[in-house]
């Protein structure tokens, strides 16, 4: 007996449970992410390019769902519609349903029309769906829906100025937590560094991975700091500081104090 696995990413074509099955379809969008500024009442049209660079020919369903994030990062996926801030009804595509031969692309022009009462940022996800593809998960026969998806942020009306916040930020040798809380009516992106310091000297730098935080009442983001980032230090006291950047007038900080050695439980 088969099973259906729906398997999809942002930008990202994966395939669940099984990194081998990439063999079985690959597919491309461009480009994976849009941000537009479409003013109430008015409408914008443009195509995004689906690519099949895979061997077998496929057949391509292009539709719109809603999605938002978990404070971890994990994306979900919700019937179109369905959530707050939600595009996806403004959304016509064209073709929405096509072949691709190997090597070939297509074109799949949207238009996005804004109501005249729209205010603020909206989203969507363009889904390009290819047929269920059968392969073997842990030996067991299987099939998945290989998909793929295109970003689209719409701003109608004035951005507002970023505004942003750390909510917590709390370390140990062990284990860390840094939680942005985005304040504002608009998706925040974030790059930030980790500096830990003894006695004021530098003693270690990292980056922290890029990352996106969505207004609320999805506002949250969590950066989990494992052992990896404190590992090796000697025993004592030292200061963690966490520099974030989201595009605002100036950085956002935290800092926190980290007890390495008999007291720190190193």
């Amino acid at each position: 007996m088969y099973k259906v696995i729906t398997a999809c990413a942002l930008g990202i074509l994966l395939f669940a449970g099984a990194a081998s099955a990439a063999s079985v379809c690959s597919i491309e969008v461009s480009p994976l992410t849009l941000e537009l500024q479409v003013d109430p009442g008015r409408a914008h049209t443009d195509a995004i390019q689906i690519t099949n660079t895979g061997a077998n020919r496929q057949h391509i369903k292009a539709y719109c769902q809603d999605w938002t994030l978990r404070p971890d990062g994990v994306v979900i996926f919700v019937s179109a519609g369905r959530l707050p801030q939600s595009a996806s009804g403004w959304v016509a595509l064209t073709p929405s349903e096509f072949d691709l031969a190997p090597g070939d692309s297509q074109q799949v022009r949207y238009t996005i029309r804004v109501p005249s009462d729209a205010v603020g940022e909206t989203r969507t996800v363009v889904i390009f769906e290819a047929e269920a593809q059968a392969l073997s998960l842990r030996g067991a026969p299987s099939r998945v829906i290989p998909r793929i998806g295109t970003i689209i942020y719409v701003q109608s009306g004035a951005a507002a100025p970023a505004q942003a916040r750390v909510a917590e930020f709390s370390v140990g040798p062990e284990i860390g937590l840094l939680v942005i809380e985005n304040a504002g009516p608009g998706h925040l992106r974030f790059t930030g560094r980790l500096e830990i310091r003894r006695s004021g000297e530098l003693v270690r730098a990292s980056d922290l991975n890029a990352f996106v935080v969505l207004p609320a009442p999805f506002n949250r983001h969590q950066v989990k700091l494992s052992k990896e980032a404190f590992a090796g230090l000697a025993d004592g006291e030292y200061e963690v500081t966490a520099v974030l950047d989201c595009g605002g007038p100036s950085l956002l900080g935290a800092r926190t104090k980290l007890a390495m050695g008999p007291t720190g439980g190193k």
